[in-house]
């Protein structure tokens, strides 16, 4: 007697089958400049509907899965790039953002110079107060100029 297709049966073994540990014959495919390493391996099943490659990494220092990752490399995690990045991409990302972050400190540094002291006076919630802004609801409000 051949087996039914069942959808409980079908769901059950997916469910049991989503506890699969990955495959420790993966691939090393780069290591990024925190330490962790990136793995990639085929898929195991040549009968499944999943195209890409089982893509996993280990942290450097081990069970700290909620570090951030290099968006490089996390863009290669998701399936986002098909190619794992190079040791040179990452280098000339990471000096674009200091560059950015150099170039930001240089515009601020410019802006509190050329404000001058103007204080802005604060109020009890740390709030500014300006002039411009009514403070309560309808403070400045006069019909006649509004809508006449």
């Amino acid at each position: 007697m051949s087996r039914e297709r069942s959808i409980l049966r079908m769901i059950v073994n997916n469910f049991l089958k989503s506890f699969k540990l990955l495959p420790p014959d993966g691939k090393l495919v780069g290591q990024d400049q925190l330490g962790n390493k990136y793995y990639e391996s085929a898929t195991l099943n040549s009968h499944s509907m999943r195209k890409s490659k089982n893509r996993w990494f280990e942290p450097k220092v081990e069970g700290d899965w909620q570090q951030n990752l290099p968006a490089e490399w996390e863009a290669w995690l998701r399936g986002r790039r098909q190619y794992a990045p190079t040791e040179e991409e990452v280098l000339h990302n990471l000096s674009i953002a200091q560059m950015k972050k150099v170039k930001g400190d240089e515009i601020a540094a410019k802006d509190n110079a050329s404000s001058g002291n103007t204080s802005v006076k604060k109020n009890s919630k740390g709030f500014p107060e300006l002039p411009d802004f009514e403070k309560e609801p309808g403070q400045f409000f006069d019909k006649k100029s509004k809508y006449d």
